[in-house]
């Protein structure tokens, strides 16, 4: 069997007893751009397949040892994801049914010409392109009419908006930081659809959602029988996500030990499935999200501090919606709109005393705390009448007004808001104290001295 190949439009086994047809078909395709081994023995092909990872095979129907058809069950059976294209001496219509039934995406019969095994080739690539895609394309169509898609109209979101807009252009990181529930995805979508990956997939995994034992499978992909329950071979989401945007939410919540494998991928562009010592190219841009403070994270060991540096080029804080209550009555009304829909339940609006309600409380879950208080209101309110004080949560009436201007007692010294902005901007630059001063345009020493005894 030939050496491995790498190559960019994909990577193909061609398996066939005959060595003279291995070698004109790794000729023909290799001449194009695809990566091509080559096998004479079924069985030591399978073998490299379930080592590999290959996205195509071309295998002869009639073949000793193990024939074509079984080979593709096999192959099916080990990673359904692989296309698989068969080609015979002996062609007729039975084969032909029964190997599109096991699977197979193309057939076709010898003798043919370089030119037809190309053809066949790429019609195979584009034509699950395009059903991934239009798989894909479904789904966001079906999040994106979902109507989680409003940024606000307050100063400190419109500042968020305008950020995400100018470094989707760029295929640069993006760190996403705020408190949980404050919209942190949807400004990842914003950057992902505004930017020049949006028909490509938009693929998201919450690093505190997945049991630790199961992440490194969930990212990266793991081998048929690389441990206990795998089944069978998976393709990870770092793979999904090829030529579009991977989204790891919470990343702040990952263990170092997966830390130092994302800092690999994202230098190397390459991953290596559980199991497997091939790697994999991959081009997908990253974006990260996080509810913790990172630069605190670092400093306790939790998080590496060259992964924060090569995920923060641009950072994007989202404030919580208790900051930007001017944006309450337009979010409000917007999922008022999408589940009166959903429910087909006609409500108007709000009365003026829910509304204030919905001002006074700070919504300590944030955008999605009220986007679940909304969906509760549309419950419980009657057909054509607007949503009352009554329909929303209790806690909502619980909650003490907020004064209107803030008590003697909350002002801070001067003093006290510019340590405040010190320890802001050095937490930003990840404790390193050289670069803060640069940013606050102060000497290294003054931070040492306005700070003293806190570590960096």
């Amino acid at each position: 069997m030939s050496a491995p190949e790498q190559a960019s439009r994909g990577k193909i086994l061609v398996v066939d007893d005959e060595e003279r047809i291995c070698a004109a078909i790794k000729k023909a395709l290799g001449r194009v751009g695809y990566g091509v081994d080559a096998s004479t023995d079924a069985i030591a092909a399978l073998e490299t397949i379930r080592k590999g990872s290959y996205d195509m095979v071309i295998c002869d129907i009639k073949m000793p040892g193990m024939d074509g058809l079984t080979l593709l069950e096999r192959i099916k059976n080990h990673d359904s994801g692989i296309l698989v294209l068969m080609i015979t001496g002996y062609a007729s219509i039975e084969s032909a049914v029964e190997a599109m039934k096991k699977g197979a995406q193309e057939y076709i019969a010898k003798p043919f010409q370089p030119a037809q095994i190309r053809l066949l080739v790429e019609r195979a690539f584009e034509r699950r392109r395009l059903l991934d895609e239009n798989v894909y394309l479904k789904r966001e169509l079906k999040q994106l009419e979902g109507g989680d898609v409003v940024i606000g109209k307050s100063a400190e979101m419109q500042q968020a908006f305008e950020l995400a807009m100018k470094v989707a252009k760029t295929d640069s990181s993006v760190l996403i930081t705020g408190e949980s529930g404050c919209g942190k995805e949807i400004v990842a979508r914003i950057i992902h659809f505004h930017g020049p990956r949006a028909s490509g997939p938009f693929v998201t995994v919450n690093c505190s959602a997945i049991p630790e034992h199961l992440l490194e499978s969930e990212l990266f992909g793991h081998r048929k029988g690389a441990f206990t329950g795998a089944l069978y071979s998976k393709r990870g989401s770092f793979e999904l996500a090829n030529g579009g945007t991977f989204f790891l939410d919470e990343i702040g919540d990952m263990q170092p030990s997966l830390q130092a494998k994302i800092l690999r991928v994202l230098e190397e562009k390459k991953v290596k499935k559980v199991g497997s010592e091939e790697a994999t190219s991959v081009d997908t841009r990253v974006i990260a999200a996080t509810n913790k403070r990172l630069a605190a994270e670092i400093r306790e060991g939790r998080f590496r501090e060259d992964l924060y540096y090569r995920l923060n080029i641009v950072q994007i804080a989202i404030p919580p919606l208790r900051e930007h209550k001017v944006d309450i009555p337009l979010l409000a009304r917007h999922f008022l709109k999408r589940f009166s829909a959903d429910m087909k339940k006609p409500v108007s609006d709000y009365a003026e005393g829910a509304l204030e309600l919905l001002l006074r409380y700070n919504w300590p879950g944030n955008v999605r705390e009220l986007k679940n208080a909304v969906e509760r209101a549309v419950i419980f309110a009657a057909p054509g009448e607007p949503i009352r004080a009554s329909h929303l949560p209790p806690q909502l009436a619980a909650e003490p007004s907020q004064p209107s201007r803030p008590a003697p007692g909350v002002f801070r010294s001067l003093k006290e808001m510019e340590l405040a902005y010190i320890r802001q901007v050095l937490e930003a630059c990840g404790g390193n104290r050289a670069k803060a001063s640069e940013v606050l345009d102060i000497a290294p020493s003054t931070i040492w001295r306005k700070l003293p005894g806190e570590d960096s």
